[in-house]
């Protein structure tokens, strides 16, 4: 394992994904309900419009940034590594004709530093930080919770625990016991609620943990940690 070039992969593979996205972008809007995976993430984005200004770190293409938006809040950064899934934010914006409220954002590793201290009053990252080398995912810990203000509110959306008994049963190999890379490309730290919180644990608080399942999944394995910032 190498983390500068687990994340440059990480970058390309993303790239591609939102890549083909674009090529199959939807001409027509959705129900603004039927943007997110699931009705727990929904009303989780939903529920960061009461801030004034929020960060939607690894955006995508940008479907929390548009449910915040429609609930009211004003002032959206939505950031991404990935130059196709700004690209999708931006046409997602304009989809939705809320350009003056989301502001899609080309970022590096070195981003989050630039940003001024409590920023934010929201921050919204999902299936990010379990999907990257630790070392990163503490270092953007680290900057969040340097940029947020002291009341602010974080939702961390993450992937279901996967362990190496199960990993096995699956024909899987989690390396080291919980990294599992897909054709050399690291697609998940598996960690459980406990470890992740032991993770979070220097720099937030967990006020509330909920599972929810993304559409076709029988059981509610992926988890939503609200978090608020120790002070």
């Amino acid at each position: 394992m190498n983390r500068e070039t687990d994340n440059a992969k990480l970058i390309a593979f993303w790239n591609q994904v939102f890549g083909q996205s674009e090529e199959e972008e939807e001409t027509e809007a959705v129900k603004f309900e039927e943007l997110a995976p699931s009705k727990e993430l929904y009303l989780a984005a939903a529920s960061l419009s009461v801030h004034d200004k929020v960060l939607d770190y690894g955006c995508g293409d940008a479907w929390a940034s548009i449910i915040m938006a429609h609930h009211g809040c004003e002032d959206i950064t939505a950031a991404d590594p990935a130059e196709s899934a700004v690209k999708s934010a931006l046409q997602s914006a304009a989809l939705y004709h809320m350009t003056e409220r989301i502001h899609p954002l080309q970022i590096d590793e070195h981003w989050l530093n630039t940003v001024g201290e409590q920023t934010y009053d929201g921050i919204f990252c999902s299936n990010v930080l379990d999907v990257i080398p630790e070392e990163t995912a503490r270092e953007i810990l680290t900057q969040f919770h340097r940029i947020a203000k002291d009341d602010a509110d974080l939702i961390i959306g993450m992937n279901y625990y996967l362990s190496p008994q199960t990993a096995e049963t699956k024909g899987l190999e989690l390396i080291e016991g919980k990294y599992l890379y897909v054709d050399g490309v690291l697609r998940l730290v598996s960690k459980t609620d406990e470890e992740w919180k032991e993770f979070f644990s220097p720099f937030f608080e967990v006020k509330n943990l909920q599972d929810f399942a993304w559409p076709g999944e029988k059981t509610k394995t992926r988890r939503l940690f609200h978090l608020k910032k120790k002070i």
